[in-house]
């Protein structure tokens, strides 16, 4: 049991283990913060489990708010009223919810988001939120603007993608896109691969500067080495999930929270725990101490109210990194008192008895000597040879595929968003160069870098980028004209390029490499040589003829430049 003489003995161990490496811990923390916060300008926020605590505090606040909706307006059936009464409860409750918890007002809050999703989702008429800011308006152009937008405004990831996607598709920001999909799959796959997976990393880093003192910062990637990642982040969704399910009910949420505390400890001393037995350890674990744990967490109490009153400035420089200290102090007591009652089936995952020394060791944990093993794309087991040198006819093919592909890409996209067909770009056929170009540029110049993925995505994003910014600096600078303006997208340059198009062109130019060129190639190279030429000079003598008649008459109107 954690008696009141051990609860003050973990405290003044979590002291001494702060202190031990006072600058890396504070280092770990802020870098942990920051990426599980969403970013820096959240680095300074507590890394209290934040959308736990916002559920809990928000039902109960909401149920309060309830008892005070016109009894009338219920009666009478009247639907318009007990509508506006519901959401007048919602939105106080949130506010109020929020604003204790983050230290600053929010107009709209979590449940308010999923309140608007679902009355859009089934025809039942909103309430008039235009006065209410539900984001930070840095930005209002494009896709990644949205969810940037969204999730930095409600300060919570999950409800901030909800937000995100309610917005474009039930208030015509982008009615149809394929980087919608992009930035639903990359904002889940950040949250369960990086995000919620980031905090067994730190708590490794805890676990074992507290007993080595050369423990060192690439403990933070514990959770991607040796292959480690698909069970880790499996464990932690369903832990988290759990816990949101939980919270619903007020008070369950508040003993599953001291029931699961001890997985994610569980999962950074053995991360191939199975789910079911790192939810049955830490339940045995925690049984009959979660009071005593609780207390220890009272006991930090005016560590929080110093945070909130110096801006969180304390809690950066030194209470965040205390309370983990603790916490992994918690982890090892408990641990060293009940191990040996958990059941063989039980007891056979925490084998890591190097973290349980009594002493401190001047040399580096085991664990320091593995190697990273991230997963990584297996090129070589492509269908098509990527490696391959195109000739000159199979280049002026791709070249106007991609135009064309390119043309036809633009022309769906304003019709899709904007409800009317437009002859994209500034010739008159239907090709796009600047696709064309980039296409070709990156499967010749960027040859040397197609065994290597990662270079290659980085290299098609640079070329692309500086294809379209000097396209863009040549059109507005001798025909005085605008074909495109990113100005407010999410990280635009002069309106000229943006993260989100450059993210596309880098994906495009790996499916360019790797499969569309090669496959394309190969059918090109079925038709018989002689009727490919004449294919080909066609093409070229039309494309040649509509580049002059570009030069004295260029193609411009209403959705097509400015």
């Amino acid at each position: 049991m954690l008696t009141k003489n051990i609860r003050h003995d973990i405290r003044r161990e979590g002291w001494k283990n702060v202190k031990r490496k006072f600058f890396l811990n504070i280092l770990i923390m802020f870098i942990v913060s920051i990426v599980v916060n969403g970013g820096y300008q959240f680095a300074t926020r507590s890394q209290t489990d934040i959308n736990d605590s916002t559920v809990a505090a928000t039902a109960s606040l909401m149920q309060e708010n309830m008892q005070n909706v016109d009894t009338e307006a219920l009666e009478s059936g009247d639907v318009e009223a007990v509508n506006e009464a519901v959401n007048k409860a919602v939105n106080d409750a949130v506010s109020e919810s929020i604003s204790g918890l983050a230290g600053r007002d929010t107009s709209q809050g979590n449940a308010q988001i999923i309140n608007k999703f679902i009355m859009n989702l089934f025809g039942i008429k909103v309430p008039d939120y235009e006065n209410i800011s539900t984001t930070s308006a840095n930005f209002y152009g494009g896709v990644a603007s949205v969810f940037v937008n969204e999730i930095t405004g409600s300060q919570s990831f999950i409800f901030g993608i909800v937000n995100g996607i309610n917005e474009i598709a039930f208030n015509g920001r982008v009615a149809s896109s394929i980087v919608i999909f992009i930035f639903a799959i990359l904002s889940i796959l950040l949250f369960v691969f990086v995000k919620n997976v980031i905090v067994v990393g730190k708590n490794r880093y805890f676990l074992e500067q507290r007993r080595y003192s050369e423990t060192g910062p690439g403990e933070l990637l514990f959770p991607y080495k040796n292959k480690r990642l698909k069970n880790i982040s499996r464990v932690m969704f369903f832990r988290y999930i759990f816990q949101v399910l939980w919270n619903l009910t007020i008070v369950g949420g508040f003993i599953k929270h001291y029931e699961y505390l001890l997985i994610p400890y569980i999962m950074a001393e053995n991360p191939e725990t199975p789910r079911k037995d790192a939810f049955a350890i830490s339940r045995q674990l925690m049984q009959g101490e979660k009071w005593k744990v609780f207390l220890i967490d009272f006991a930090l109490i005016p560590w929080d109210i110093l945070s909130y009153l110096t801006f969180s400035l304390s809690g950066l420089f030194f209470s965040d990194a205390y309370f983990e200290c603790v916490k992994a102090e918690v982890y090892m007591r408990i641990r060293e008192m009940k191990k040996d009652s958990l059941p063989l089936g039980l007891r056979k995952w925490l084998n890591d008895d190097m973290l349980a020394i009594d002493h401190v060791e001047n040399t580096p944990h085991p664990s320091g000597l593995e190697v990273l093993d991230l997963p990584q794309m297996d090129i070589h087991k492509l269908k098509y040879d990527y490696m391959r040198n195109y000739s000159l006819l199979s280049l002026v093919q791709l070249f106007f595929t991609y135009s064309f592909v390119g043309w036809l890409w633009e022309v769906a996209l304003h019709l899709a968003t904007e409800g009317s067909f437009v002859n994209r770009g500034t010739m008159h056929g239907p090709w796009l160069p600047i696709y064309g170009c980039g296409g070709i540029l990156i499967i010749v110049l960027l040859r040397p870098l197609r065994e290597k993925p990662g270079l290659l995505f980085a290299g098609a994003v640079g070329l692309c980028g500086i294809v379209e910014y000097a396209t863009a600096w040549a059109l507005e600078t001798f025909m005085h004209r605008k074909w495109w303006d990113y100005t407010g997208y999410f990280l635009n340059i002069h309106g000229r390029v943006c993260f989100e198009g450059l993210l596309v062109f880098g994906m495009a130019g790996m499916a360019f490499s790797y499969v569309f060129s090669p496959m394309l190639d190969d059918l090109y190279q079925r038709v018989p040589e002689k009727k490919r030429k004449i294919i080909c000079a066609i093409l070229v003598v039309i494309f040649l003829a509509d580049l002059v008649w570009m030069f004295f008459s260029p193609n411009t109107g209403e959705g097509i430049s400015t």
